[in-house]
């Protein structure tokens, strides 16, 4: 898993950061997620293209952390973003990491395991949004 890369499962899930929250939305599953801080850096490390391994270093530099100590939990972690369909599989390519994001040199928080809730109350209104099933017949309209 070090060297595989991940793309964003686009044009059905999209994410913002928001006040340093990341949300991911799934228009497919009509769930929404919200990331914690280590998994907000995975995401945005997978976003740009880089391997797992990429993001692994990334994270540790981003939170001051030894690479080995986190390798599981990261690689556990895109597992689990897999199984949501949230990202898949891409071609090996190389990007640039994303730019970290410190104060005086200092790691902004403390690494904790990444995780995400998941949010499933908005379901059949995120199912009903007019990317979905927009025609001649106009938005919305439940998918047949």
């Amino acid at each position: 898993m070090e060297g595989d890369s991940h793309c964003v499962n686009a044009p059905s899930v999209i994410s913002e950061v928001i006040d340093g929250e990341t949300i991911v939305l799934d228009f497919e599953s009509g769930h929404y997620f919200s990331f914690n801080p280590s998994a907000s850096e995975i995401w945005l490390s997978l976003s740009a293209g880089l391997p797992v391994a990429g993001a692994v270093e990334h994270v540790a530099r981003r939170f001051a952390v030894d690479p080995a100590s986190i390798r599981a939990q990261v690689e556990g972690f895109v597992r689990s973003l897999e199984e949501e369909h949230l990202i898949r599989r891409a071609a090996n390519g190389s990007a640039a990491a994303p730019a970290a994001r410190t104060r005086d040199g200092e790691p902004v928080a403390a690494f904790s395991p990444p995780a995400f809730e998941k949010f499933t109350d908005m379901e059949e209104l995120l199912l009903l949004d007019p990317i979905h099933e927009v025609s001649d017949s106009g938005w919305p309209r439940k998918p047949e």
